[in-house]
């Protein structure tokens, strides 16, 4: 990790940490979300699923407690598994992880965590339900200020603009990658793109991820691999970046990539289903849906070809004599997502600011409360999605947590 990505998630740590009996700070960086002082335009409920086109206006924050928005559904509320299947094997770290027996789940190697989106060419497939069976999309758009703030709606109407993801890799994935925002405009109807990341929680010894070009490549090289299907060479043309549990990666839209075998992960990215899978043979997809049904000539120039790093962050080891919370993703990702390691330790409560996130439990045992006197607890697979209109919640207990949030409104269009 450079020292700028370094230096600046730690200014994040230092703005963020809220602990025990100290008042909420007010900087920018801990209420973005909050609703803004200058009335916007809002789409209508027929735009709900996708955001503004226009780029976000920035505006003075304020913070006017959960009062001015809070309604009957605006408690933090439980998410049941949303199991997905794709075409490659998995599933045994998901039930590790929710504390099952491996293979006694549903045997899916993704499970979409309070998702809103669908997979590519479904109306369904994909959308999380609530316990009482109501499907989380529906609820947002019937109250979105209530759950995702003024200023979010305003920015990106009732979408909240994440798609959270447990993902179990039982084998390698094949090469791929994701189009940007301006290739989705403009090609699939989409003002999201896929730029994505990887929270690693469980690795195999030896575990590793492929991600981005050695070197660059022509056109013409990306369509000879999808003609001859040389895994070799793909892999062999790219970074092999090894993991373990507790690091994190940022993956820009374009980037050619797999996912190694043995890992657990929770991934964050754009709320969308879009992928160019140019090692199709591998995959066994061949109905169209390998390059977005748009044909490999038009589809192809929608990838990075030029040499990039990989953004690999390791491990970020929390202090073992006090509550803290950790930025887990570099400032490059504030335009699509963030992420927070939370670490509770007993006795030191940790604060948090009014967002829409979805919380998921990694260890020990958490107690959830917001100002409304409403609780959860959180263990390791345990998921929650907390409403901006819960207010201030505090986080109590001994155990650690990821917080999933949306993007920074006013952070730029990213790619």
């Amino acid at each position: 990790m450079s020292e700028d990505r370094e230096d600046a998630l730690r200014r994040f740590d230092d703005a963020r940490a809220v602990t025990g009996d100290e008042p909420a700070t007010g900087s920018a960086a801990a209420t973005r979300d909050a609703p803004s002082t200058q009335a916007q335009d809002r789409p209508s409920s027929t735009q709900a699923r996708q955001p503004s086109t226009r780029a976000p206006q920035s505006s003075p924050e304020t913070h006017s407690g959960p009062s001015r928005i809070a309604t009957a559904t605006s408690a933090p509320l439980l998410l049941p598994a949303n199991p997905v299947f794709r075409f490659y094997r998995g599933g045994a770290g998901i039930d590790r992880f929710r504390g099952v027996e491996p293979g006694s789940g549903p045997g899916a190697p993704e499970d979409w965590v309070g998702s809103t989106t669908t997979s590519f060419g479904n109306d369904i497939e994909g959308l999380a339900a609530l316990g009482d069976g109501r499907i989380l999309r529906d609820v947002i758009a019937a109250d979105p200020e209530a759950y995702l703030g003024t200023q979010h709606v305003a920015a990106f109407g009732a979408n909240p603009g994440l798609l959270v993801k447990l993902l179990d890799a039982g084998e390698r994935l094949s090469v791929h990658f994701h189009p940007d925002r301006g290739f989705a405009r403009e090609h699939l109807h989409s003002d999201f793109g896929k730029t994505e990341a990887w929270l690693i929680l469980e690795a195999e010894p030896g575990a590793h991820m492929h991600l981005g070009l050695q070197q660059s490549v022509d056109l013409e090289t990306l369509h000879r691999w999808v003609t001859e299907q040389d895994s070799e060479e793909m892999l062999s043309a790219l970074h092999k970046v090894p993991v373990s549990a507790g690091d994190a990666l940022f993956v820009p839209a374009g980037t050619l990539h797999t996912i190694g075998s043995g890992i657990t992960l929770i991934e964050l990215q754009e709320p969308s289903d879009m992928s160019v899978v140019v090692e199709w043979r591998n995959a066994g997809v061949t109905n169209g849906d390998e390059h977005l049904q748009l044909g490999w000539d038009q589809v192809l120039p929608a990838a990075e070809i030029n040499a990039t790093a990989p953004i690999h962050i390791p491990a970020r080891h929390a202090e073992l004599d006090k509550s803290s919370l950790k930025r887990l993703l570099p400032p490059e990702a504030d335009p699509y997502f963030r992420a927070e390691r939370l670490t509770l330790q007993a006795g030191q409560p940790l604060r948090l600011q009014p967002l829409f996130s979805i919380l998921i439990g990694t260890s020990g045992d958490v107690t959830l409360s917001n100002e409304m006197g409403e609780s959860l607890r959180l263990k390791r697979g345990t998921a929650v999605v907390i409403p901006f209109g819960a207010g201030m919640t505090t986080l109590s207990g001994a155990g650690t947590a990821i917080r999933c949030l949306p993007p920074v409104v006013g952070a730029g269009e990213g790619r």
